[in-house]
Order: structure tokens, then C-alpha cells, then sequence
């Protein structure tokens, strides 16, 4: 999602990853300060379309520098990857022949 599908569809708020491995077992982001209230997460969310799959629990954000960015956006199974990268490609065309 970091590597590929941010630059893509502009999610600004997600918590830059520095490290990881090819399967996404050993994620290293930078250390995030918490806790964030549910305000600023909500505009750290924004209006993202379409959604980046990070809750909108606090708990699940922090700030890194200024930003308030997503700690937890990651998929837990190999049929969910599947279903979002359909889902994204379908939103990138789709804003692709809207130009």
C-alpha cells in the first residue's frame, strides 16, 4: 500500500515505511508520538476515495514530525490484497479515463 498505492491515489496519511520485508511480516515505520484525538484523525482521514483500509480509531494513528498519520493500514489475508488491488486498479482507470 506504501510503495505502490499511495503515490497512486494521493494517501497523504499514511505512516511512511522504511523497512520491510517481500511478505509484510517486519514492517519499520518511525516512531509515532500518541495519543491523537479522534479530531485530528478525522482530518488526517480527510476525504480519501477510495479509502486506504487504516480505521478511524485513534489508537491507531499517531504523529510523525507535524503529521498525523495511520500506524495500521496493512491487509490481513491474501483474498483481502486480492479484492483491494481489483478495487484500486478500478479506481485508478476509472480517474485515469476522467482526464
Amino acid at each position: 500500500m506504501w510503495k505502490y498505492w499511495r503515490p497512486q491515489l494521493g494517501w497523504k496519511s499514511l505512516c511512511p515505511i522504511l523497512l520491510a520485508d517481500p511478505l509484510g511480516l517486519l514492517v519499520v515505520m518511525p516512531r509515532a508520538i500518541q495519543p491523537v484525538s479522534q479530531q485530528e484523525v478525522d482530518v488526517a482521514i480527510g476525504d480519501y476515495y477510495p479509502d486506504n483500509t487504516a480505521g478511524a480509531k485513534p489508537e491507531d494513528y499517531g504523529r510523525v514530525g507535524s503529521a498525523v498519520v495511520a500506524l495500521d493500514y496493512g491487509l490481513p489475508s491474501k483474498d483481502m490484497v486480492l479484492e483491494r488491488r481489483l478495487y484500486y486498479n478500478k479506481h485508478v482507470l476509472t480517474a485515469e479515463r476522467s482526464r
